[in-house]
This record gives structure tokens, C-alpha cells and sequence, in this order.
């Protein structure tokens, strides 16, 4: 009879630590997916929304220097070195990862620069600039639609961050209960003797 009572104890204690190890195990691998998600959502806030946020404002910046010169008849301020940094800009732009809306809008922004340069807006000072800035102010009004998306999407991302830093906090929090609660159970088995065993003697 003492034989399958630490038979019996060796079973449960058994059963207890691999119960343990499994829960480790997983909390683990949870752990690591909660960390990676975390890694490419700050990653991607940095690279595909901030760099993004900052080609944005140049562009911007350079179409806005395009009104003036336009406004002002001063012609000669612009060079081809202006169009090929915009052209670049685009291409580094569409390499980042894009959401469905921002890349309709970065084609459509795309159209309206071909157009811009098709309409030849160094003219004359005196020809008649008014589609030139209409396609101007065309430009500018795409420009902060995308740059609205890049703080959409930076929120989402925060979201989604703060989000996982919870669940894996909570994770934690489980981990050390169970974990507890698993000590609790070997001491149990270990320090208090059986009942048969009691009535025997």
C-alpha cells in the first residue's frame, strides 16, 4: 500500500511540473510573438510613418516654392535638380509599405506632378498661371491627406503596441500565480503525510 502511495505521489508531482513546463513553454512563445510585433510596429511607426511624415514636408515645402516663383514671375529659381528630388522622393516613398487609400492617393499625387510638369508651369510672366495654380493647390491638398494617414496609422500603431504590452503583462501576471500556486502544490505533496499511510499505523 506504501508502494502505490509514492507510486501515486510520484505521478502527481509528475503531472504538476509538466504541467509547469508546458505553461512556461507557451508563455514563451507568446512572449516572443507579443516582443516581435512590438519590434516591427516601432519599426514600421519609424520607417513606413515619421520618414514618411518627413518626405511629406518636403514636398510640400518644394511645391509651396513653385507657388511663389509661379506668384512672382521669378522663373529662374527653378532648376531640373527640383524636379529630379521630387522624383526621387516618390520613388522612396512608394517603396514604403503602404496602406490601400495612401497608395491611391500617392498615384493620384503621382498624376497631378506629371500633369504639373506636362502644363509647363515656367511660362511666360505673361501668360495666364491660374490652372497652373489650381493643379498647385491640387497637389497641396493631396499632400495632406496623406500626411493625415501617417497620424492615423502612427495611432493605430500605438494602439496595437500598448495592446500586446498588456496582454503580455497579463501573461506575466498568470505565469507567477500558476507558478505559485504549482510550489504550493509540490510542498503540499512532499511535506504532508498521506492519509493511508496514517491509517496503517
Amino acid at each position: 500500500m506504501f508502494k502505490k502511495t509514492s507510486l501515486s505521489k510520484r505521478i502527481e508531482l509528475t503531472l504538476i511540473l509538466g504541467m509547469a513546463f508546458v505553461l512556461l513553454l507557451g508563455s514563451n512563445l507568446l512572449d516572443r510573438r507579443h516582443f516581435k510585433t512590438v519590434q516591427h510596429t516601432v519599426n514600421s511607426v519609424f520607417k513606413d510613418r515619421v520618414v514618411v511624415q518627413d518626405y511629406i514636408y518636403r514636398l510640400n515645402n518644394m511645391f509651396h516654392d513653385r507657388e511663389l516663383v509661379i506668384i512672382k514671375g521669378d522663373y529662374n529659381k527653378v532648376d531640373d535638380t527640383h524636379n529630379k528630388e521630387v522624383e526621387q522622393i516618390l520613388i522612396d516613398f512608394k517603396a514604403t509599405e503602404l496602406t490601400a487609400k495612401e497608395s491611391n492617393l500617392l498615384e493620384e499625387l503621382h498624376g497631378s506632378i506629371l500633369d504639373l510638369k506636362k502644363m509647363g508651369e515656367l511660362a511666360d510672366s505673361g501668360s495666364n498661371n491660374a490652372p497652373t495654380l489650381h493643379k498647385l493647390q491640387e497637389i497641396k491638398m493631396l499632400l495632406d491627406g496623406l500626411a493625415e494617414i501617417q497620424l492615423e496609422e502612427s495611432g493605430q500603431m500605438t494602439h496595437l503596441s500598448n495592446q500586446t504590452l498588456g496582454m503580455n503583462s497579463l501573461m506575466s501576471k498568470l505565469e507567477i500565480a500558476f507558478m505559485v500556486l504549482t510550489g504550493i502544490s509540490i510542498l503540499a505533496l512532499i511535506v504532508y503525510p498521506n492519509p493511508i499511510k496514517q491509517e496503517m499505523v
